[in-house]
């Protein structure tokens, strides 16, 4: 810990536009009020190297890391953790994915943690702030300024977990995917009661625009395959707006999975109709990537040529009978 008492605490969570990855990346920042904190928002296939680029706490490294809503894949990043930890640096982490609850015992995750909270039960926002909130010691005052950040821990967790019990989550949401990650941490931080700032009013009504955009090009592309076990695969593109394009492509379809490749992100999102039991977080992780059971992602390389690829095929018999 730096002399003065301050400490500086580095945040990784799930990002880049995830709303209950910058809420909960907002959440250990409250509980820090004072001290100096990070944040860093990274996709899944990005864990990896933004963990690994870590300094240790004694070459002026950060005195806490606190990995929220992410995992990892390499056993060189739990090496690198366990170097941290014996550097000084105290390790969190706090995490709700079935990908990677599923797997905690793995050799990557065999980390000297300070603490760490692996659950289900709520998202992730809303397991780091029952984590802080029971495990912190803090001035009344800081205590009291995070605890009145909990109506937007709900908003995240409500939605994330597709609760859907409190209605103006989806349009949080879609605000936050559209301002930004990074820009909704600011936003967020500001805030003293769950009431939306003019950048995010502004940022909802754009989002409402492109997502409209985004499944008008998802219903031009949809290809659907009927599978032998009764499954529906249901695949188009998007740009953005995976959670939103999916709910309308499922509407009305029985035993489906949604794939969408998203040309904006170069991933592919999962999910699922309502009566649909295939555990997606597996399919997931069959790919290299995980999330939940109805909601999950990867990304996978070939995919990203394959526009390119297919317009060469054409283009090319275009010239040669030209």
């Amino acid at each position: 810990m730096a002399s003065s008492g301050r400490k500086t605490i580095q945040v990784i969570s799930h990002g880049p536009s995830c709303f209950d990855g910058v809420v909960a990346a907002a959440t250990v920042a409250r509980f820090h009020e004072n001290d100096r904190v990070v944040v860093s928002l990274a996709a899944n296939n990005e864990s990896d190297n933004t963990i690994r680029r870590l300094k240790p706490a004694n070459e002026r490294g950060p005195d806490e890391v606190w990995i929220t809503d992410l995992s990892w894949n390499s056993v060189e990043t739990g090496e690198h953790l366990n170097r941290l930890a014996n550097s000084g640096t105290r390790i969190y982490w706090i995490d709700h994915h079935r990908s990677a609850i599923s797997r905690a015992d793995q050799p990557e995750f065999k980390v000297a943690f300070a603490g760490k909270l692996l659950s289900e039960e709520f998202s992730a926002a809303r397991l780091a702030f029952n984590y802080l909130q029971a495990e912190s010691h803090t001035t009344p005052q800081i205590r009291r300024h995070a605890e009145e950040f909990f109506p937007i821990v709900e908003l995240a967790d409500d939605h994330d977990r597709w609760v859907h019990r409190l209605p103006e989550s989806p349009d949080w949401a879609l605000a936050i995917q559209t301002l930004g990650g990074v820009e909704s941490y600011r936003e967020l931080m500001r805030m003293r009661r769950p009431v939306m700032s003019r950048k995010l009013v502004r940022a909802l009504e754009a989002g409402r625009q492109a997502m409209q955009q985004s499944l008008k090009l998802a219903r031009a592309t949809i290809t659907d395959r009927a599978l032998p076990n009764g499954l529906m695969l249901r695949a188009a593109c998007c740009v953005g707006y995976s959670s939103e394009v999916a709910a309308e492509l499922y509407k009305d379809q029985h035993h489906a999975v949604i794939a969408l490749f998203d040309m904006r992100s170069q991933g592919v999102s999962l999910r699922r109709s309502a009566d649909c039991e295939v555990d997606l977080s597996e399919l997931a992780r069959s790919m290299g990537g995980g999330g939940h059971a109805a909601a999950a992602g990867f990304a996978l390389d070939e995919l990203k040529r394959a526009p390119a690829e297919r317009l060469v095929e054409r283009l090319a018999v275009a010239l040669s009978d030209s």
